[in-house]
């Protein structure tokens, strides 16, 4: 008796009110290269580049370049290299210099590094993000993107196209993360022991200099293409390279 009371108390339980049970997504390791195998890869890999004798740092050595840029794995330092002094990376997502302010201040102020370069990607993900709404995404990465709204708030072009819109957008992110370290970094900017670089890597070949191109667009504040191509600091790079990678 005592069972089949249990077995209806369950079977109301389970029908009262029409409720039915929710059901959840299950999250997968995704489609593709197992982990095992990534991990055997990478341990070959390092284990090749030994044996070609890569270059290891000596302790005390500085880098040339402290480089704030995205996440993105198209973006990669070979892209930047800037041969013999090594570069300082800090990634997060949107180049933004707040997210990552303690990492940047070790690279200009403890590394001494001359030149702060900030890159972003013309597609980039976190801006494309925050142009489409990023409500239904987790805490951490919506306070994450919180951020763009100083940088991009202001952007308005609603008549342009998506693409347009996006470029625009790019081009908003890297001259306010820019701007915010020139005046982070004013008394090293002003000294000229520090070069801010505001840059964009142009994967989409939105710029129509090849896809890849590092296109420059920000120096220590200045945004104009006319004035950048000026300045002291360009002036060994040529008129062609000039003219390549640097302007909007």
């Amino acid at each position: 008796m005592k069972k089949l009371v249990f077995i209806l108390l369950i079977f109301c339980l389970g029908t009262a009110g029409g409720v039915k049970a929710r059901m959840r997504s299950v999250y997968k390791i995704r489609a593709g290269v197992p982990p095992y195998e990534i991990i055997k890869k990478m341990l070959i890999g390092n284990n090749q580049a030994l044996k070609h004798g890569i270059k290891l740092y000596e302790p005390g050595t500085r880098p040339d370049i402290t480089w704030l840029t995205d996440p993105d794995a198209q973006i990669v330092p070979s892209l930047i290299n800037s041969g013999e002094g090594g570069i300082y990376t800090i990634r997060n997502f949107g180049s933004q210099l707040e997210l990552s302010a303690g990492a940047v201040d070790y690279g200009v102020r403890h590394l001494l590094t001359p030149v702060l370069l900030i890159t972003v990607d013309s597609g980039n993900k976190a801006v494309r993000l925050f142009m489409e709404g990023y409500g239904d995404l987790p805490g951490a990465l919506r306070r994450d993107l919180d951020h763009l709204h100083l940088a991009l708030s202001h952007v308005n072009y609603k008549k342009l196209s998506f693409k347009e819109r996006l470029r625009k957008n790019v081009e908003a992110d890297v001259d306010y993360q820019t701007d915010l370290a020139v005046v982070r970094y004013h008394d090293r900017v002003r000294s000229g022991r520090l070069v801010v670089l505001g840059t964009i890597l142009d994967f989409d070949n939105i710029y129509k200099h090849g896809s890849g191109r590092l296109i420059i667009i920000n120096i220590n504040g200045e945004r104009s293409p006319a004035k950048l191509r000026k300045m002291p600091l360009l002036s060994t790079i040529g008129r062609e390279f000039a003219n390549l990678c640097v302007g909007r």
